[in-house]
């Protein structure tokens, strides 16, 4: 208010009112109308809803009906952008889990949401604090449905579960980008549009089979972790620019006995546990991954699904950039994945390599390494890079194995990262 009592917030034009409705939660948006008469219906066409927990409200069943009241009194002639819908432990109060008691509600909401046709974001996330069982790995079900869209454009899931039918974004010829964390993915992804994916965290549920990740017109990938088995690129991605693939021990493609899957031990859950035979023979994910321009893998060396698929020889006739993460020179598995991305990324211009703090295999179990015999030199490389603590001796083992393989030492480049006091 200006001296004299004028509202000249009020004043203001509608698209400049409706902006700062975007930056406010929800039940905040909608307490905006009894600010004065201008006010009291414009939260019905603000071009961005967010929908959180509302602190200090005990009562999930007054939460459930604001939600509901909410979407329904929107102007179905307004512009909207965005629509989050965030079920935060942070922001919740009730005596009672949330989920799963209110699922059911919850699909409404995402399903009314996508009708009202957000032109930019459409997201649905989760925290473990709303469930039952919190300590428990527990995912909010997404209605097994097909997602029909002509305008979102970036789709973000937070620990969800979502079906083969939901998993078909062929029906959004929009979405170019989609992100799914610490979701249950019970199906294969599949889009003709999508160009950025970025999976965290991703529970893979398709036992006996892998997932299997169709997108053709993909320009970046970002696979965070993968539980149970590493999903498959089905065909090679034209357009992919870039690529960061990391996967640890919760990866059930691992063996602390074989660095190719097969230890001959009918124990082993790795090499023949469910979904151990798909794709066995034939490439995961480096043959979908050949024509990236920049990768980034960083991969447990008892992870066997990258050293199986390099056995197939896939080109990276792309390459110009790649790191190798977590690397471990005194693993034969990791030599035998330098070895071979030298000797088949023929443009290959700089290399990463970041040295572990330990080695990742016992020294008893580790195996032997022989250098191949074929030498070569990469003539497009101009600088490699090895990343390691102060004082590891390591790094003199690379330069060595460098040299054997044609890469003068002035291209080499030591990034020493010193110890700092009291560590």
């Amino acid at each position: 208010m200006a001296s004299g009592g004028a509202d000249r917030i009020s004043a203001l034009p509608e698209e400049l009112l409706h902006h700062v409705l975007s930056f406010l939660r929800a039940h905040e948006a909608v307490r905006t109308c009894a600010l004065a008469r201008r006010w009291r219906h414009l939260w019905k066409s603000a071009p961005a809803l967010r929908v959180t927990g509302v602190k200090g409200c005990k009562n999930s069943g007054w939460f459930v009906n604001f939600v509901r009241t909410l979407l329904q009194r929107r102007d179905p002639g307004a512009h909207l952008d965005s629509f989050e819908l965030e079920l935060d432990e942070r922001d919740f109060d009730f005596n009672k889990p949330f989920l799963p008691a209110n699922e059911w509600h919850v699909n409404g909401w995402f399903q009314l949401a996508v009708t009202c046709g957000p032109r930019v974001l459409l997201a649905l996330r989760t925290t473990s604090g709303i469930y039952e069982n919190p300590g428990e790995y527990e995912t909010l079900e997404l209605l097994n449905l097909p997602l029909i869209s002509h305008h979102i454009t970036r789709l973000e899931l937070q620990m969800v579960s979502l079906r083969g039918r939901t998993l078909n974004f062929s029906g959004c010829p929009a979405l170019v980008d989609l992100r799914l964390e610490e979701c249950d993915i019970m199906g294969n992804i599949c889009s003709p549009f999508l160009k950025r994916l970025s999976i965290i965290l991703g529970y893979f549920r398709t036992d006996p089979f892998r997932a299997r990740i169709c997108l053709p017109s993909l320009a970046s990938l970002e696979l965070i972790g993968a539980m149970r088995r590493a999903p498959v690129l089905v065909e090679s991605m034209p357009l992919l620019v870039s690529a960061i693939v990391r996967l640890d021990s919760t990866c059930v493609d691992y063996c602390p006995k074989n660095d190719y899957g097969d230890c001959h031990d009918r124990q082993c859950y790795g090499c023949y546990g469910a979904g151990a035979y798909d794709r066995r023979g034939q490439s995961v994910l480096l043959n979908g991954l050949s024509e990236a321009a920049e990768l980034e893998l960083s991969v447990d060396s008892q992870v066997f699904i990258i050293n199986r698929d390099l056995k197939l020889c896939p080109t990276f006739s792309k390459l110009k950039t790649l790191l190798l993460s977590e690397w471990c020179p005194g693993i034969a598995s990791d030599l035998n994945v330098l070895s071979c991305f030298l000797q088949y990324s023929p443009i290959l211009e700089k290399l990463t390599l970041q040295l572990t703090e330990v080695p990742k295999v016992p020294v008893g179990t580790q195996r032997s390494y022989t250098p191949s015999k074929q030498y070569f030199a990469c003539s497009h490389l101009k600088l490699v890079e090895i990343k390691c603590n102060e004082d590891d001796v390591r790094a003199h083992k690379v330069m060595n194995i460098l040299s054997t393989y044609g890469i003068p030492l002035k291209k080499v480049n030591i990034q020493i990262n010193k110890k700092t006091s009291g560590s």
